[in-house]
């Protein structure tokens, strides 16, 4: 589908406003369509109902957090429940994964990887959005909300790992000099 309205280089925003696709709000919008779509990457190759329904939820909660930046809050937003929930979800994953030992290298299965992709996306898309916090007047619930989501996925992938038995590479800080 085309319209040709954005062959000069400017797009709709969700207020019907005409923006420059170089514009904050549209890098922003970009980031969070790619890390939407690699968390969906990740739903599809993962074996466990219970970690596919997380990640199909979290791809719900970033279309809202889309709608609430590109309608500059005047529309559905990110509220504290929703990081709450995040937060319930990490302690649930955490408790079966048991102790972490940091770094993680991220390696594995391919279930274990696809998830450490979408992290590291998702990171992006948090380091992007406090960049443009007062252009975009992009509130604290959005990014600690951002923040947690990152966090969730490393839990994912580690327990992925741990499901199908496959212990974690750790990176050595004494063997790297």
């Amino acid at each position: 589908m085309f319209t040709r309205r954005g062959d000069s280089g400017e797009t709709d925003t969700g207020l019907r406003e005409r923006v420059s696709k170089g514009s904050a709000l549209v890098n922003l919008e970009g980031t969070l369509d790619e890390t939407i779509s690699f968390i969906g990457h990740a739903s599809v190759i993962s074996r466990w109902d219970d970690i596919r329904a997380d990640l199909r939820q979290i791809q719900v909660d970033l279309f809202t957090l889309g709608e609430h930046v590109s309608a500059s809050g005047k529309r559905r937003t990110i509220g504290k429940e929703r990081t709450e929930w995040l937060e319930e979800r990490v302690r649930a994953y955490k408790s079966e994964i048991g102790k972490i030992r940091l770094f993680v290298v991220p390696d594995g299965s391919p279930e274990s990887t696809s998830l450490h992709v979408a992290r590291t996306v998702a990171r992006r898309l948090e380091r992007y959005a406090v960049s443009v916090t007062r252009e975009l007047q992009i509130e604290t619930p959005v990014l600690t909300y951002l923040n947690r989501v990152s966090s969730l996925l490393f839990m994912l992938a580690l327990a992925s790992n741990k499901r199908l038995g496959i212990e974690e590479r750790i990176w050595d800080i004494r063997l790297s000099s």
